[in-house]
């Protein structure tokens, strides 16, 4: 029979694998002294002392001796791990992914996460807000894997981030605020053949307004390469406003090439 061992013994040794994540599953299966509330006594205790920290319900994180002072850990770290035990595809979206594709100004007070499946609650989480997107169909080709800290993260690239801002502009501060980042974005996108597949996950109205950001903000071949990817496509454009919330009247002007109704003046701070 294994001795048993102290719960602060075995997170020494999990570090001194490598290892920085665990469950309540892994607690259950190893031989510790502590079981029961006696076992949540001692989580909680070490969480208390900034040693542990749980961003989930049965989801620890080791606190690395180089964020303990802050006693918090950013979510690049575990979110992987995280995803993984809750069983979710994923990948990093919206501003959080925008400051990773070279929209450095696009810094967020969020982490915005896209996953499939049931809809997981958005909220603060031991100091981070992580806000969950949903979408049931994953564009896996668009995203990519940057190296974190404990591994790899899936983020979605220049191309997905951008019609991502657009179609869910209110969960980045508005149309405004999509266009700054589209004129970040833009010179990392590119907008050919192995992109047609892409415009099947959005819709028209997304898709036209993204091309006529393009176009606001000066990336004309770039807004030439979508608008040929759109007639490729053999999407309709109808007339839609810019902003879907503001008012429509019958004497304001509409964009000849996306069917733009401009709606809304959009207002772009310095970058």
């Amino acid at each position: 029979m294994r001795k048993k061992i102290e719960l602060s013994d075995w997170i020494t040794q999990q570090t001194l694998r490598g290892r920085y994540m665990f469950t309540k599953a892994d607690l259950l299966a190893a031989d510790l002294t502590a079981s029961g509330q006696a076992l949540q006594n001692s989580l909680f205790r070490l969480t208390e002392r900034g040693l542990i920290m749980s961003p989930w319900q049965n989801f620890y994180v080791i606190i690395p001796t180089e964020y303990k002072l802050r006693g918090i850990v950013p979510p690049s770290f575990y979110i992987d791990h995280l995803m993984k035990f809750l069983r979710r595809d994923y990948y990093v979206s919206l501003l959080s992914a925008a400051s990773l594709n070279g929209a450095a100004h696009q810094r967020a007070q969020v982490f915005q996460v896209t996953v499939n499946g049931k809809p997981l609650r958005s909220g603060v989480k031991n100091g981070t807000h992580l806000v969950f997107t949903q979408r049931q169909n994953i564009p896996f080709k668009f995203i990519t894997q940057i190296k974190t800290q404990t591994g790899y993260m899936n983020v979605s690239g220049p191309e997905l981030t951008a019609l991502d801002v657009v179609a869910e502009e209110k969960k980045i501060g508005g149309i405004s605020r999509a266009a700054e980042i589209i004129s970040e974005l833009a010179p990392q996108t590119r907008w050919n053949a192995n992109h047609t597949s892409l415009l099947d996950f959005f819709s028209a109205p997304a898709i036209q307004r993204l091309g006529f950001l393009l176009d606001y903000v000066e990336e004309k071949e770039k807004a030439d390469a979508l608008y040929s990817l759109v007639k490729a496509t053999g999407k309709v454009m109808r007339k839609i406003p810019i902003k879907q919330s503001a008012c429509i009247a019958d004497d304001m002007n509409t964009d000849n090439r996306w069917k733009i109704i401009n709606n809304y003046k959009i207002e772009i701070d310095e970058i």
